[in-house]
């Protein structure tokens, strides 16, 4: 019974670390703080945006390739909101998605898939998903939408 409860605390520790992952990186993206950003991810990290606008997927591979991605990140450019958060753990890593809305003079909304490990006690993004819906939504059948 009692290691039914610590595995069930850690759990719910876990969700509420990565909840809080997900908040920093609204965080910092809001105020430009983009090395703040950048260290929210694992050495080896992926990050995709699936900009249907341009007909392809952005993919970056590297946290040195990351930064140099959000090298245009200024404060107050966006503030982004996470919401509708759904995550699984599984020990050391864990899968999620949460739904993105982007205040700025550009606004738009999408959803992220992230792929989170626990790197020297600490959660990171392995792997951050975006697929944006507004302004511009197409189903795609690797996201299940066709």
């Amino acid at each position: 019974m009692m290691r039914d409860i610590e595995d069930r605390l850690a759990r719910l520790e876990a969700r509420f670390e990565l909840s809080a992952l997900r908040a920093r990186y609204c965080w910092h993206t809001t105020r430009g703080d983009r090395d703040a950003v950048v260290a929210l991810f694992t050495e080896d990290c992926l990050f995709t945006n699936a900009r249907q606008s341009e007909g392809s997927v952005i993919e970056v591979r590297g946290r040195a390739a990351l930064s140099a991605y959000l090298s245009r990140m200024a404060p107050g450019r966006r503030v982004p909101m996470v919401m509708n958060e759904v995550t699984e753990i599984d020990g050391a890593t864990a899968q999620g998605t949460c739904v993105m809305q982007s205040v700025s003079d550009d606004p738009f909304v999408g959803h992220y898939i992230d792929d989170f490990r626990r790197v020297d006690g600490r959660w990171l993004f392995a792997v951050r998903r975006f697929f944006p819906y507004y302004p511009i939504y197409n189903p795609a059948p690797d996201r299940g939408e066709a």
